[in-house]
């Protein structure tokens, strides 16, 4: 599955550039004379594939021992969904100047733990270990995007652009034990030990925080078709890369954190219709 979607990933990046490429061709005065240009409105339905997210995870529990742990943290995810609408300018040069918000969401599949180590008793755990997960993460967003469309004076317009702008991660109907790792790394510290195991009670480990905020920014392109003198339809790639973000939990047992960022690509299906 994740060779899949790499594979998806990349293809549709070369279909992206192989569309730029071939859009830088002289163009026609058409969109001047034509007066193309002015306010629209936008929307898409793009599908959303993020790629396996890596974290850094560590936690410290208070008792029964004052003990820290930490490791990396690998999510997976299914095939998501993303829905957004648009509201811009288009000015007869090509350029068009846009505000974006959208909303994305995509199911956890998998969550592993590696690397589980605790630095303090220079103890460190071998292999993965894999906890079952539920629910889905989601992203909503506002972007200031800048577009170019490249006049071929017909009905099909290539363009490329960027955007940047804020975008809020939400974690909170993931399903998961919290205890999990700290569970992990006490059984193996009682094994190696020739210990009693410790079942620690539910709960005992906090949940981390669900929401974070944090930057965003994209680069894309694709080609639009005229529908009709006012609606255009869209076909393009997207690739969206976040800033970082860091999720946190503490109770009267332990804290917990967590640090990561999201790479996610678009392949969107969109509408533009001019006012």
């Amino acid at each position: 599955m994740n060779m899949d979607r790499n594979v998806f990933g990349r293809a549709f990046a070369f279909l992206a550039l192989s569309i730029t490429l071939g859009s830088l061709l002289p163009v026609s005065q058409a969109r001047a004379q034509s007066g193309e240009g002015g306010w629209y409105l936008g929307a898409n339905i793009p599908l959303m594939f993020i790629d396996d997210t890596e974290s850094v995870t560590g936690g410290e529990n208070f008792a029964p021992i004052r003990l820290g742990y930490e490791a990396t943290t690998l999510n997976e995810y299914d095939t998501g969904y993303k829905i957004g609408g648009s509201f811009g300018y288009a000015f007869e040069s090509g350029l068009r100047i846009e505000v974006e918000g959208f909303h994305a969401s995509a199911e956890v599949s998998k969550l592993f733990y590696n690397d589980v180590a605790v630095p303090t008793l220079n103890f460190q755990l071998t292999g993965s270990t894999e906890l079952a997960v539920s629910g889905s993460a989601s992203q909503t967003a506002a972007m200031l995007n800048v577009w170019y469309d490249f006049d071929t004076a017909g009905q099909w317009t290539p363009y490329i652009g960027a955007g940047y702008g804020q975008l809020e991660v939400d974690f909170g109907d993931v399903e998961y034990d919290t205890n999990g790792l700290a569970q992990v790394v006490a059984n193996a510290i009682s094994t190696a030990n020739n210990l009693p195991i410790i079942t620690l009670p539910p709960g005992f480990v906090p949940k981390l925080s669900p929401k974070d905020t944090t930057t965003a920014w994209h680069i894309g392109g694709g080609v639009g078709w005229e529908l009709s003198d006012s609606t255009l339809i869209q076909l393009g790639y997207r690739y969206q890369a976040s800033g970082d973000i860091e999720f946190s939990g503490l109770n009267e047992n332990a804290s917990v954190n967590a640090f990561t960022e999201q790479k996610t690509h678009f392949i969107e299906l969109g509408i533009r219709y001019r006012l």
